[in-house]
C-alpha cells in the first residue's frame, strides 16, 4: 500500500513538473546562418541581426505593433501589445546545437521635435479700420506671413502651448500719396496723405501705387486640437517693424515728360515700431481660417494718423 502511495506522489510530482517546464517553455526557431533580417512593422532590415549564443540574453528594442525575425531556415512573427506585455522572449537553435535566447522588448517612442514644431503660412486681405484722411485703400489689400513655433503640450491632454517667430508683409493700395515722397510744393499742411488728382492737371494714372510694410513677429497661442481633427488656436502676437516703403508707377507729375515716372521711398515717417493683438485660427491640421487685429495703430502720435489693421484670411500648415 506504501509503494502505491510513492508511486502516485511521484506521478503527480511529475506531472506537476511537466506542466511547469510547459508552461516555461519557449518559441523556438532554426537557423543555420548567424545572420537575420527582421521586419520591424513594414520596415525590413537585410542582415540586422546576429545570432550569439555566448549572449545569456540578446534584446532587440522596438517602437513597432509587428516584428518579424527571418533566418535562412525559420521565421516567427509577434504581435506587440504593450498593454499585455513589453517583452517577448524566444530561442534561435544555431546548427541544431547551439542556443541563443532573444527578447523583443517594446519600448515607448519619445517624441520627434520634428513633430512639435508647426510651420505656417498665411494669406489674406487687410481691412482698415481708423483709417487716415485720405487714405482710401482698395477693396483687396494682400498680405502673407510665414512663421515656425514650438508646441509645448499639456501633457496628454488636446491642449498645447505654442510660442515661435514670424515674418509678415503687408500691402495698402492706395489713391494718395504721402508728403514723405512729395516735394515741398505739394505736399498739404493738413493731411498726411494726398490724394493724386488734388495737384495736378490733367489727372495722374498710375499702375502701381502701394504702400508696404514688413513686420517681424513673436506670436504666443493656445491650442486645442480635437481627436477628430478640430483645431481652435488663440492667442497674441507683438509685430516689430523691419521695413516700409512706398511704391509709385505712373504719371510723371514732377517734371512732365511722357516717361513712367518710378518712385520707391524707404523708411517713412511716423510709423509706429510696433504693432500688438490678439490671433485666432479655426479649421483642421492643415487648413484654418485666419484673423488678427492690431490694438496699436499703424501710425504713431507724431504723424497725428491712426490705422489699424484687421487681416483675414487662410492659414496653411502642410507640414504639420
Amino acid at each position: 500500500m506504501k509503494v502505491i502511495n510513492l508511486t502516485l506522489v511521484v506521478i503527480a510530482l511529475f506531472i506537476q513538473c511537466s506542466l511547469f517546464a510547459q508552461k516555461d517553455e519557449l518559441p523556438v526557431i532554426k537557423a543555420n546562418s548567424i545572420m537575420v533580417d527582421i521586419k520591424d512593422d513594414n520596415v525590413l532590415k537585410k542582415n540586422y541581426w546576429r545570432i550569439i549564443p555566448e549572449y545569456k540574453l540578446d534584446v532587440y528594442t522596438t517602437t513597432g505593433k509587428v516584428v518579424t525575425f527571418y533566418t535562412d531556415l525559420d521565421s516567427i512573427t509577434f504581435i506587440i501589445n504593450p498593454e499585455v506585455s513589453k517583452e517577448y522572449d524566444f530561442i534561435i537553435l544555431l546548427n541544431e546545437k547551439d542556443s541563443a535566447r532573444t527578447q523583443i522588448k517594446y519600448q515607448k517612442q519619445s517624441r520627434d521635435v520634428k513633430e512639435l514644431i508647426t510651420n505656417s503660412f498665411d494669406v489674406y486681405t487687410i481691412i482698415s479700420t481708423n483709417k487716415p484722411d485720405n487714405f482710401n485703400p482698395r477693396a483687396i489689400n494682400q498680405g502673407i506671413r510665414h512663421s515656425m513655433s514650438f508646441k509645448v503640450p499639456f501633457g496628454k491632454s488636446d491642449f498645447s502651448m505654442s510660442i515661435g517667430a514670424g515674418i509678415g508683409f503687408q500691402n495698402y493700395y492706395i489713391d494718395a500719396l504721402p508728403n514723405d515722397i512729395l516735394p515741398a510744393s505739394m505736399r498739404s499742411d493738413d493731411f498726411y496723405f494726398v490724394k493724386i488728382n488734388s495737384f495736378s492737371d490733367p489727372k495722374i494714372s498710375y499702375k502701381k501705387n502701394k504702400m508696404v510694410l514688413t513686420y517681424v513677429d513673436i506670436p504666443l497661442e493656445l491650442r486645442y486640437v480635437s481627436k477628430k481633427g478640430l483645431k481652435i488656436s488663440a492667442g497674441t502676437k507683438i509685430d516689430f517693424l523691419a521695413n516700409s516703403f512706398f511704391k509709385f508707377i505712373g504719371t510723371d507729375f514732377l517734371y512732365g515728360t511722357d516717361d513712367d515716372l518710378k518712385i520707391r521711398k524707404y523708411n517713412l515717417k511716423n510709423l509706429s515700431k510696433y504693432q500688438f493683438g490678439p490671433i485666432i485660427r479655426i479649421g483642421n491640421e492643415k487648413l484654418s481660417l485666419y484673423a488678427t487685429y492690431s490694438f496699436t495703430p499703424v501710425y504713431n502720435k507724431n504723424g497725428g494718423e491712426k490705422l489699424n489693421p484687421i487681416c483675414v484670411g487662410l492659414s496653411f500648415t502642410p507640414l504639420n
